[in-house]
């Protein structure tokens, strides 16, 4: 049994910036020349959010009406450090800055069932935290306006 981890984006970034991809790519490239190892930085897949609700290993427990509302970059077993969390939000702050992104820490174990993963509320900031540090099955929003 093992945890990953990933980011819930506002689905609006696409509509804002239509080569968000391309640029991700160049974010991730551009930071790992700065910190020489972090190599897992590159490694995610990038859902629409009923694309990862769908996967055996995730079991979700959220309001419909959120599903077109969010994008998963899933980095899965790479958890972020806070000061690369930090600078990914501020960089996704740049291009939308009145949406919230998502934090989760979920179990992965495709052969059990884990309680369904809730969103908390948390008084903490998200500069305050980094990946590995996360509460387990909860899904955390921050606004990006931070």
């Amino acid at each position: 049994m093992t945890a990953k981890f990933c980011i819930f984006i506002p689905s609006k970034v696409f509509q804002i910036e239509k080569h968000f991809l391309d640029k991700l790519e160049t974010w991730m490239t551009e930071y790992q020349a700065i910190e020489y190892n972090n190599s897992g930085l590159s490694s995610y897949s990038l859902l629409t959010l009923s694309e990862f609700i769908k996967r055996p290993d995730v079991n979700l427990d959220l309001p419909n009406k959120i599903y077109n509302r969010y994008h998963v970059i899933d980095w899965e077993f790479y958890f972020m450090p806070s000061h690369i969390l930090r600078s990914f939000v501020f960089w996704l702050a740049e291009i939308y800055v009145y949406g919230e992104v998502g934090l989760l820490k979920y179990w992965s174990d495709q052969l059990r069932r884990f309680p369904p993963i809730k969103i908390s509320n948390t008084q903490q900031s998200i500069f305050d935290l980094s990946a590995d540090q996360l509460p387990l099955d909860q899904l955390l929003f921050f606004p990006l306006k931070q």
